[in-house]
């Protein structure tokens, strides 16, 4: 399912939220290439690459993983709320 059909069935505060995390996950991806994140994280390419296209939503268990490898705090990581970084 295309990514425009797939948003335009989702609630619009969903279709927001999603585009968030989109957007969080390339922040904290930086310059790193997506095969090299995806090795860093022990999680292939082609996940990255749908989760920063939005062609697949992240799943919890990804983001958990994700919060503790990379120390990011999961407030930030999903809602966009507080700082980057975990202390």
């Amino acid at each position: 399912m295309s990514e425009q059909k797939r948003e335009s069935r989702l609630p619009k505060v969903v279709r927001e939220q999603e585009r968030g995390v989109r957007q969080r996950l390339a922040q904290l991806k930086g310059g790193r290439s997506q095969r090299g994140w995806g090795r860093e994280l022990d999680v292939p390419q082609q996940n990255i690459s749908r989760y920063l296209l939005g062609e697949a939503t992240p799943r919890l268990d990804f983001l958990i993983h994700l919060a503790r490898r990379e120390r990011v705090n999961m407030n930030w990581l999903i809602l966009g709320e507080g700082r980057m970084f975990r202390k």
